[in-house]
């Protein structure tokens, strides 16, 4: 199925499944890989994305990725749910991470990946999907200030989901 905008041939049935099966480590390693693949032959050849490359990745296959995470935990994850609440803290990353539970104790340490990770519906609101900032906040702050959340999500719980989020045969190539 094509979704106008999205980059031909990018596949996003695993992504889809693994989320709706709630297997939300292995939808975090999904979406690494496919932010990898959105930001081009030098991303994937490296195996990680430079913070610059972000603003070429199309708008409608972040809204995508986006999507499938809101889908798959109720509105909890994904990085509509991130920005808000970055949004909320005054886009102050050590609130942020306190509030989404990367960072851990009085002086706010990075916890451990993966070990330190909540991969299950029980974390708290924004904690999915993960993105590095070990290296620093600028991938991140680039994601979230993409243009495909420029606006606020949609609800899905007031809004229906599209019916493509609901296939479970058919090949999502968006």
């Amino acid at each position: 199925m094509q979704s106008p905008g999205c980059k031909a041939g990018l596949d996003y049935t695993k992504l889809r499944d693994l989320l709706a099966e709630g297997k939300f480590q292995d939808a975090d390693d999904e979406t690494r890989a496919v932010l990898i693949k959105l930001a081009g032959p030098g991303a994937v050849d490296r195996k990680w994305v430079y913070f610059s490359e972000v603003k070429f990745i199309p708008e409608q296959d972040l809204r995508v990725v986006d999507a499938l995470w809101r889908a798959g935990s109720d509105g909890k994850f994904g990085y509509s749910a991130q920005k808000e609440l970055w949004v909320q803290n005054r886009r102050y990353w050590e609130r942020l991470f306190k509030v989404i539970d990367w960072t851990h104790g009085e002086h706010n340490f990075y916890r451990k990946w993966p070990a330190e990770f909540d991969y299950s519906i029980n974390a708290p609101k924004g904690h999915l999907p993960l993105t590095n900032c070990l290296r620093g906040t600028q991938l991140f702050k680039a994601i979230l200030e993409h243009p495909a959340f420029e606006r606020p999500a949609e609800n899905d719980s007031s809004s229906p989901q599209p019916d493509w989020l609901n296939q479970t045969e058919t090949k999502l190539s968006l």
